[in-house]
């Protein structure tokens, strides 16, 4: 099994170092190949969220960050950006409501409750930040 994770990882550093050269557009076509590969690569389903997002397709990022939650209910970044995605769009509710599900799925993850407490109120406050 770690054999498995080390070769998922070392699948995605290509990626991180196109995200921190801001080349999205190649990203997302490395993240497409990679996905068609393995299309339950939550990490994968969260970095093609983070490049659709960068590059304004915010309907397409929803979907990726809601697959990567799907896949791995734990992942709180995804989470996170599920819940600006929403607030980007207008949908404080469903923004609401995802951080909400996000602290029920994870009872014992104290950053799930931080964010519960202050992420859309960080929102609201300074803008969008990501």
């Amino acid at each position: 099994m770690q054999l498995e994770i080390s070769e998922l990882e070392s699948r995605l550093i290509p990626v991180n170092q196109l995200l921190l050269k801001g080349k999205n557009n190649k990203a997302i076509k490395y993240l497409n190949k990679l996905l068609d590969q393995d299309p339950s690569n939550d990490q994968a389903w969260l970095l093609l969220g983070i490049a659709k997002r960068r590059i304004g397709k915010l309907d397409e990022s929803l979907k990726c960050f809601t697959a990567a939650v799907e896949l791995n209910n734990g992942l709180l970044e995804a989470w996170g950006l599920l819940t600006i995605t929403y607030l980007d769009k207008g949908y404080r509710q469903l923004a609401e409501q995802t951080i909400e599900k996000a602290v029920v799925l994870n009872p014992q993850e104290e950053k799930f409750e931080f964010y519960r407490e202050n992420l859309i109120r960080v929102y609201e406050k300074f803008g969008p930040f990501f």
